[in-house]
């Protein structure tokens, strides 16, 4: 399961729910993604940030593997390529 973490969008530069939705399409049927919740063990922790502060609080979230932060969609490949080695282990 991959937990999604996003900031609370002040200023985002880019649709953030537009790529998450990429991101979980890309992976339909291979994993589980949520919103991330307090007390729930995670594979992966996406945090979501809609701009290069990505300042969204993700601490207190319990991740298996280092949280990936996104702060643009450039970081597409990047999050496929780290879901993926979390998928692998």
């Amino acid at each position: 399961m991959i937990g999604i973490k996003y900031c609370g969008g002040c200023n985002p530069k880019y649709e953030r729910k537009e790529f998450v939705n990429r991101v979980t399409e890309h992976f339909d049927g291979v994993t589980d993604f949520e919103l991330a919740k307090e007390g729930t063990e995670y594979s992966g922790l996406m945090v979501v940030g809609g701009c290069s502060n990505c300042c969204a609080a993700y601490k207190h979230f319990t991740s298996l593997s280092k949280p990936m932060l996104i702060w643009g969609d450039e970081f597409f490949d990047d999050v496929v390529k780290g879901i993926n080695e979390i998928l692998n282990k």
